[in-house]
């Protein structure tokens, strides 16, 4: 089983701002993984001619779960200097003051939520996805729309369905480069 670390954060809010005082998890991921490491592991699993492009995908997309499920942030870079995609670690939940209000039982009679009251089993794991801003633009400017009439797609793994996790709106694991993250 993977040792994911995670992080206590304090939301205290501003007087412009709303909601209530609270904690809240967010995944601390250990390392950037990036392409030239994927290659080597790749490399290292004895894949290395040309005609085998498809099992190097697939071996890539199964280094890229080993590596988040072990704590670390994959890049897929473009080799321009950009990074196309970080898929990392993400973690939601929290614990409020208003959670503690609601249940004075479970946290002997607390009105003030602290950070030990936001225990592991209380956390909800998923993966996370930031797309590079530059990548995100070009798309956005180059796409040609087509409407077309709505037809709901199965979720499953292979069609990349799933849900990264709700939870109380913050957003944990940026790496400050002007990505976007994902949202389903």
């Amino acid at each position: 089983m993977a040792n994911v670390k995670y992080a206590i954060r304090e939301f205290v809010p501003t007087p412009r701002q709303t909601g209530t005082h609270s904690f809240y998890a967010q995944a601390q991921p250990d390392n950037v993984i990036t392409n030239r490491e994927l290659a080597e592991k790749i490399q290292a699993r004895g894949i290395s001619r040309a005609s085998e492009i498809k099992m190097i995908l697939e071996e890539a997309a199964k280094i890229i779960i080993e590596e988040v499920s072990e704590n670390n942030r994959v890049q897929l870079e473009t080799g321009d200097g950009g990074t196309l995609v970080t898929i990392y670690p993400k973690v939601t939940g929290s614990i409020s003051d208003t959670d503690v209000q609601a249940d004075p039982e479970k946290y002997n009679g607390a009105q003030v939520a602290t950070e030990d009251m936001l225990t592991a089993d209380m956390l909800t794991w998923s993966l996370g996805a930031q797309v590079g801003t530059k990548y995100s633009k070009l798309f956005a400017l180059n796409k040609r729309a087509q409407r077309v009439s709505y037809k709901p797609q199965a979720e499953s793994d292979t069609e990349g369905g799933g849900n990264t996790g709700g939870g109380s709106g913050q957003q944990g694991g940026g790496t400050g480069d002007g990505n976007e993250e994902l949202e389903p």
